[in-house]
């Protein structure tokens, strides 16, 4: 009788040691999750500089205001509750290749918006959850390259883009009202994509911001190495 009393004893405690260490693997080791899924691994950075992961959402370009997430692998039993946290307390986030940041500096602490082109100019882009535009599309699991994401996405497919642009450590926000002389401007040192962005020339209008940061990228550096 004893030992059958400590058989039954020992049964639950193993297994619970056992779950234990599997939960414990799991959120050290921070597995993402599959390609299709709704939620992937992000490291975030906090405005308080802390550095923490979660699972964000992967069906958008950029978020704003508030943003669902899984402090714990979805996939994972015990399955984690979503979350919600605001904007506001995200700096940068890094999700499978991708960057995004807080337009802060633009005076948008409600945006985070991810950089879909580097150069002397870095271009960020916010349109928010993109699956009502593109039925099947998840961008940030996607295998494509950011420019011609982006460039895809600038067109009819997506009209209402926020973009920011970031040259010299200066942030802006790019506006839809008066693109033609803020852009002009922006570009003015180049008087030939400058004169077609103000006499809005097709290729070089709001929706085409990714080939025009693209084109005056080449021209900054082309004239570094002059």
């Amino acid at each position: 009788m004893k030992k059958l009393f400590c058989f039954l004893f020992l049964v639950p405690t193993l297994l619970h040691c056992a779950y234990a260490q599997q939960a414990l693997t799991d959120t050290t080791t921070w597995h993402d999750t599959n390609a299709k899924a709704k939620h992937g691994l992000a490291v975030i950075k906090l405005v308080d500089n802390r550095t923490v992961h979660a699972y964000l959402p992967t069906n958008a370009i950029g978020y704003i205001n508030t943003i669902d997430y899984f402090r714990k692998n979805p996939e994972v039993r015990p399955f984690p509750k979503i979350q919600y946290i605001p904007v506001n307390d995200l700096e940068v986030v890094e999700m499978r290749g991708f960057h995004l940041e807080n337009m802060r500096a633009a005076g948008h602490p409600d945006i985070l918006a991810m950089r879909v082109l580097e150069g002397p100019v870095e271009l960020f882009m916010m349109s928010g959850k993109i699956t009502d535009n593109l039925p099947g599309v998840v961008f940030v699991a996607s295998g494509l390259s950011l420019f011609t994401t982006a460039a895809f996405l600038s067109g009819a497919a997506v009209e209402n883009n926020r973009w920011f642009v970031r040259r010299n450590g200066q942030l802006i926000a790019l506006k839809h009202s008066n693109f033609r002389e803020q852009m002009g401007q922006y570009t003015a040192d180049c008087l030939g994509i400058s004169t077609q962005v103000k006499q809005g020339m097709d290729g070089f209008r709001y929706k085409d911001t990714p080939n025009i940061i693209k084109l005056y990228n080449e021209f900054l550096q082309q004239r570094a190495t002059n």
